[in-house]
């Protein structure tokens, strides 16, 4: 049975396409220094020498390995558990002396300590708010003198909802959209909804 860091790893296994090309050309030797400039980018510290890389490509694809495991770490109550860490680089076809390496690297729980939090832990939606907007659709009734059934259509085609999130980390974002937007919008938060419900009955997903 797969493991929930085995699980949490590989989530997502269609983001891996690319990297998987590329991981059986990268040698052993290439990783620590790929793995080091990975972390000072996500420490917020990047090293001029990534503009100029001989292996653009090899380094993308460990730098998205690098990303991708820093940014699960907080999800985990535990660090990172080598068996799990070298079944999900074998899925990368990372050769094996590689997969040994990087494992060992991934797995020091000390390496992530710099990471900035907010790249570890995604913000969450603290507040969402929204408000019907009739401005635009009232001004243009007013300009076209419009009849009855006109000002309907033009207050189907002009109002706005106006929509103010408010993030975990304190940030807000407003947007305006229009009447069709907002309903496509809330179609799409009912799916994701539903997702999450089927996704907390997944084993990965209970608490011990």
């Amino acid at each position: 049975m797969m493991s929930q860091q085995t699980e949490l790893l590989t989530e997502n296994p269609a983001q891996w396409t690319t990297v998987s090309f590329v991981t059986p050309e990268i040698q052993k030797k290439e990783l620590k220094p790929f793995v080091l400039l990975a972390l000072k980018e996500l420490e917020g510290n990047p090293d001029s020498r990534m503009s100029s890389l001989m292996n653009a490509d090899k380094f993308s694809a460990v730098r998205s390995v690098v990303r991708h495991v820093s940014r699960l770490r907080s999800a985990n109550k535990e660090p990172w558990s080598e068996e799990d860490m070298q079944m999900f680089l074998e899925g990368l076809k990372f050769t094996p002396e590689c997969v040994s390496e990087l494992t060992a690297m991934l797995c020091t729980d000390k390496i992530y300590n710099n990471i900035q939090r907010h790249l570890r832990i995604k913000p969450g939606v603290a507040s969402l708010q929204w408000k019907i907007d009739f401005s635009l659709s009232q001004t243009n009734i007013r300009k076209e003198n419009s009849s009855l059934d006109r000002s309907k259509e033009i207050i189907h085609r002009d109002t706005q909802i106006i929509l103010t999130l408010e993030l975990t980390n304190g940030h807000k974002h407003l947007y305006r959209m229009s009447v069709n937007k907002f309903q496509e919008l809330r179609f799409v938060i009912a799916s994701a909804l539903k997702n999450i419900i089927v996704l907390e009955k997944r084993k990965c997903m209970r608490k011990d």
